[in-house]
């Protein structure tokens, strides 16, 4: 036991017994183990405040009480990562900045938490609409841009504190999901190029790609193909994998070379899938076979649904179903 702790609870007359039933009443409230209440007011100094209160129960279980909440508020924010007392310093938000070509730092990372920094947050631009800071933490798991990145980084973000009425905003994902995120620096810290809508990040249902490095000859579209038509290590989900591929690489307006590589990193993965993602690498296929696309490029998706031995068929509105 520590001095502070003898001199509070040692050999002190009257205000010894009043602090030993001061750590008793909070231990008993709070179901903390009484050397645990003990140490508490006696090395932080909270329990100093008992020598100046009289001696008698109703005092002891009140400032008990008080203490108490003290403690519980202490721990949730050490527990919970509620970062009120830590904000960035100068972050405006950037809500009407779209794009992410000039982002100058691009990781792939599982996200291991996302807090609330503050709210709310009026608009830089139309004050009239909140939005929320929040604090993202990131396991990096490749760096397609950038340098001296370290394994863990902590991103910061804005979204939208009320309703909404547009496409996914920022924040839309789950702890513990994997995202490229599109990143620059701002005051010392790490943020996304976008705020609000969020045109800066985008899931990686394929698993985990630890060894995979981008060819710094090749655009990074390159490696958004790579990333989400190869098969990863670890947990995947099949369901969000096969939706995934349905949807097609976001990758704008593919120059014919980009289509090539596309439509061989298709072919050698429709030969070895099966269920749901089969039927969704198939679909892209079709699409690349029936499409506007250079006569080569149409020819090599054919060519491998009929190696695949893929059955499409054409539905209504456009919509392809695909075994």
């Amino acid at each position: 036991m520590s001095r502070a702790t003898d001199g509070l609870f040692g050999q002190n007359g009257h205000h010894s017994g009043l602090c030993q039933r001061f750590a008793q009443t909070t231990s008993l409230v709070f179901r903390l183990p009484y050397q645990f209440a003990r140490t508490w007011y006696a090395e932080l100094g909270i329990g100093r405040r008992c020598l100046l209160l009289p001696v008698n129960n109703r005092n002891v279980q009140k400032s008990a009480l008080f203490v108490g909440f003290v403690l519980l508020v202490a721990l949730a924010v050490h527990f919970t990562g509620f970062e009120m007392w830590s904000l960035p310093p100068h972050l405006v938000d950037q809500c009407d900045k779209q794009g992410t070509d000039w982002a100058p730092i691009v990781v792939v990372g599982v996200l291991s938490s996302d807090a609330l920094v503050r709210i709310p947050v009026p608009m830089q631009s139309d004050p009239q609409y909140p939005l929320q800071l929040r604090r993202l933490k990131v396991q990096v798991e490749n760096v397609l841009k950038g340098e001296s990145i370290p394994g863990t980084i902590v991103v910061y973000y804005f979204t939208w504190a009320g309703g909404f009425d547009g496409p996914q905003p920022l924040g839309y994902w789950k702890v513990g999901s994997r995202r490229i995120l599109w990143l620059r620096k701002d005051s010392g810290v790490l943020r996304t190029v976008c705020d609000g809508w969020d045109g800066c990040t985008m899931s990686v249902q394929s698993g985990a790609h630890r060894h995979y490095r981008l060819d710094p000859q090749k655009a990074l579209n390159y490696a958004l193909v790579d990333l989400r038509l190869t098969r990863g290590e670890g947990p995947i989900d099949e369901i969000g994998f096969a939706n995934e591929i349905e949807r097609g690489v976001p990758v704008g307006i593919p120059d014919q070379a980009l289509q090539v590589y596309e439509v061989e990193k298709l072919r050698r993965l429709v030969l070895t899938e099966h269920g749901d993602v089969k039927s969704s690498v198939c679909q892209q296929l079709w699409l690349y076979g029936t499409g506007r696309m250079d006569p080569s490029t149409s020819l090599d998706a054919n060519q491998a649904l009929d190696a695949a031995s893929c059955r499409c068929t054409a539905k209504p509105y456009g919509n392809v179903d695909c075994q």
